[in-house]
């Protein structure tokens, strides 16, 4: 007589940011045992509802038919931030107003960048240009709010990608870049990306509408801030914008893939040292702070009157960085 054998499908695998329940019973891994997965709530999700089955080829199973674990996503753009208040006549952010707020430093330059993933930060090209072929001498610093806190998230650039479109030295146009890092970090209240824009997030970034911009960059005083620094301010006209700069710096062109932003009446600017920074903007319908901007470029004199600040225009460059995410 043939051998009857008991089905098991053994320990299921273990949940990166998440843990396993056995419904059925206590560490029970027969056939028709049932293990729910769950994620860290508040900081991660999961697309699946988590329930797999031990079937007849041994397989924990998904009721998809999915025999892989389900993975753990961050949550993004969850902030304690309200919009109410170079960082240019700006306010010190509080813990959690801020958490994709990544600190690049270079030897002897500083810039900034956005957290969208657990391992990938967005930026301007022109803030890491110089460290793409040596991506290992950026430090990247996250979860803090004094600069020189010795207190922060270390995480080591693995590759930068720079936008294909974007020339160093000729103007700004495609002012965007990635960088991959080695290891993901791990998602928390002082540490979490930002969204990247939906479709319908254009209705939220025209003239007059607010966003948000943070950093560590000059102050009214001439010098780097040593707080985490934070302005809200106005989206501006495109073509009043065009016709400031055009005026200021003949040849230099605020193109479609540019937002500008900022007073009429100035005092309220992002400045150098923010280069890289995410313009973020809350999503009313989701309630969640989405990135529609990049630091960029703008007048040599932060905060001055009719001199905008101008910002990478994201919502243009989703293909780019989906492209890149997923292939890499």
């Amino acid at each position: 007589m043939p051998e009857c054998s008991i089905i098991d499908c053994g320990p299921p695998d273990d949940l990166p940011n998440g843990h396993v329940d056995y419904i059925t019973g206590p560490e029970v891994t027969t056939y028709k045992a049932v293990i729910q997965y769950s994620c860290e709530e508040t900081f991660y999700t999961m697309s699946s509802n988590g329930k797999y089955v031990c079937e007849a080829d041994g397989f924990w199973t998904s009721s998809k038919g999915e025999k892989l674990p389900p993975v753990c996503e961050p949550v993004c753009g969850l902030s304690t931030h309200t919009i109410g208040g170079r960082i240019v006549g700006g306010q010190p952010a509080k813990p959690g107003d801020f958490p994709w707020q990544v600190l690049l430093l270079g030897q002897t330059t500083a810039a900034a960048g956005a957290l969208i993933h657990d391992n990938w930060v967005l930026t301007a090209a022109h803030a890491v240009y110089e460290k793409r072929m040596a991506a290992s001498s950026l430090n990247i610093r996250m979860g803090i709010l004094k600069r020189l806190s010795p207190h922060y998230t270390q995480a080591w650039p693995e590759e930068i990608f720079i936008h294909e479109g974007y020339t160093h030295g000729a103007g700004f146009d495609n002012d965007i870049a990635l960088i991959k890092l080695k290891n993901k970090v791990t998602i928390n209240g002082s540490i979490m990306p930002v969204c990247l824009p939906r479709k319908e997030a254009a209705s939220l970034m025209r003239t007059d509408f607010t966003g948000t911009v943070a950093g560590w960059g000059l102050t009214q005083k001439g010098l780097l801030a040593r707080n985490l620094m934070f302005v809200d301010i106005p989206i501006a006209d495109h073509q009043k914008c065009t016709a400031v700069y055009e005026k200021l710096y003949p040849g230099v062109r605020v193109s479609a893939n540019m937002l500008c932003a900022g007073l009429e009446t100035g005092g309220k600017d992002s400045c150098r040292g923010d280069s890289g920074g995410a313009l973020v903007f809350l999503d009313n319908e989701t309630r969640r702070w989405f990135v529609g901007g990049i630091v960029s470029w703008g007048s040599i004199n932060c905060g001055a009157a009719d001199q905008y600040g101008v910002y990478t225009k994201v919502i243009n460059y989703i293909p780019w960085i989906e492209n890149i995410i997923s292939n890499f």
